[in-house]
């Protein structure tokens, strides 16, 4: 049963992501509450992260869902990006199952319930052009990254264009 403190622990987090939005604090980022039953759930949160100009992740828009658990913030929120098909999210520190592999949503290692959302969505954005290769989920690709940098960025820029498409595809089937 979700109790009402992490409900309204929730509902502040969210209105400080918005106003960091508005302030220009958090950018290229948008980020929403799931609603169930016409009621606003905020354990779930609907995030977009927009690849920014001059990177080789400019051009997508990437979808996700940063869910936070019953014992929130005890423990921390897991955010799994959105595949569109059954090929992976082309990034070295993302599971193939869409979850993400990042020290801030880690129990053990980064997160603390003194985190703040905003916090997590900036590094969440950072994580897209910084990755960890000492840390992979999929070592191939952490290890064309680091033998053969512009082989790893055409992948990449080839990932961004093939996953809008996937995403275009997958928004005319739900019309």
């Amino acid at each position: 049963m979700i109790n009402d403190q992490m409900i309204k622990r929730l509902e502040k987090e969210f209105e400080q992501v918005q106003n960091a939005i508005d302030e220009g604090v958090i950018d290229n980022i948008t980020v929403a509450i799931q609603y169930e039953n016409n009621s606003a759930n905020y354990t779930k949160w609907d995030v977009v992260i927009y690849g920014r100009e001059n990177t080789i992740w400019q051009g997508g828009e990437f979808a996700g869902t940063l869910e936070f658990p019953q014992n929130y913030p005890t423990v921390s929120p897991t955010y799994t990006w959105k595949l569109y098909s059954k090929n992976r999210f082309l990034h070295m520190n993302i599971y193939s199952s869409g979850k993400t592999c990042i020290d801030i949503l880690n129990d053990k290692i980064g997160y603390s319930p003194a985190k703040t959302c905003v916090e997590i969505l900036k590094a969440l954005e950072d994580f897209l052009y910084r990755p960890n290769p000492k840390s992979p989920t999929n070592a191939e690709l952490a290890k064309i990254f680091e033998q053969d940098l512009p082989k790893y960025e055409l992948m990449i820029k080839e990932f961004v264009q093939k996953y809008m498409e996937e995403k275009k595809i997958a928004e005319q089937k739900k019309k």
